[in-house]
């Protein structure tokens, strides 16, 4: 296992895509946190250091296509075959592909906090502290943490469903281009569903409704009136959801023709 995931490493840092799109992010993070600083009366520095200068949602794009192209592409070259024919498993195959995108995405959401904090010193330090008060009682240390914990939970039950599509579709192209019109629809059904549990509550363990973790995990009071939830459920709902697409995906994987 260890073998395939460091093959798996490998074949992603060696990419080009993986290289500029890093590179991408850095810039745009930089140019978002210079232009809130050029325009402080009319930009909140506040709420976009919580959000990352804006990476956290382009981690969202990047890794929907890692996790799209990493299996589909496999399947699109032929050199699914090499991995088989080593006498690698179809599980150990797919568990280390896995593995490699919790890797990559536990690194792009550590790096963009860090890439946060040192805006945030440089730019913003006499705009706020980190230890002062956000909102209900959390620093902007702690509300930034809450944040990027509820995106990464909300950010793999997308991957899980993202990395179950990759097995169905057998081009790289659709696998991508599903996921992300499945990232903008669920982020505006989520909202609709909001009025439809209020007719049928049993709605309200939807994935669609988990998607509002991050909210929920700062506004705790004012989202568990609109989810029907508490925070810890919506974790342990993300978390059930993830196995049961990973799951799902595995079958998929085990089942598909060569």
């Amino acid at each position: 296992m260890f073998t395939l995931v460091k093959q798996e490493l490998f074949k992603l840092i060696h990419k080009k895509s993986t290289v500029i799109l890093a590179i991408l992010q850095l810039v745009l993070m930089i140019a978002l946190a210079a232009f809130a600083k050029a325009n402080s009366t009319s930009i909140d520095s506040k709420t976009i250091f919580i959000s990352g200068f804006g990476g956290l949602g382009w981690i969202v794009f990047i890794m929907i296509t890692a996790c799209s192209s990493i299996i589909a592409m496999e399947f699109q070259y032929g050199t699914i075959k090499e991995l088989f024919y080593r006498r690698y498993s179809r599980g150990m195959v797919l568990i280390s592909k896995w593995l490699t995108m919790l890797l990559y995405s536990i690194v792009y959401y550590v790096a963009t906090f860090l890439i946060s904090l040192i805006l945030q010193l440089i730019l913003f330090s006499g705009d706020f502290n980190l230890t002062d008060i956000y909102q209900n009682n959390y620093s902007y240390l702690a509300a930034a943490g809450l944040t990027y914990l509820g995106n990464f939970l909300v950010l793999w039950l997308l991957l899980s469903l993202v990395l179950l599509l990759a097995n169905i579709f057998k081009t790289t192209a659709a696998a991508i281009t599903v996921g992300i019109i499945g990232y903008f629809a669920t982020s505006i059904i989520s909202t609709i569903m909001f009025a439809l549990m209020t007719k049928w509550e049993w709605l309200k363990w939807n994935p669609f409704n988990m998607l509002n973790l991050p909210n929920q995990m700062l506004n705790g009071k004012i989202y568990k009136l609109l989810t029907m939830l508490s925070t810890q459920e919506m974790v342990i709902g993300n978390l059930v959801y993830i196995a049961i697409f990973l799951g799902l995906g595995f079958l998929a994987f085990r089942r598909r023709n060569v």
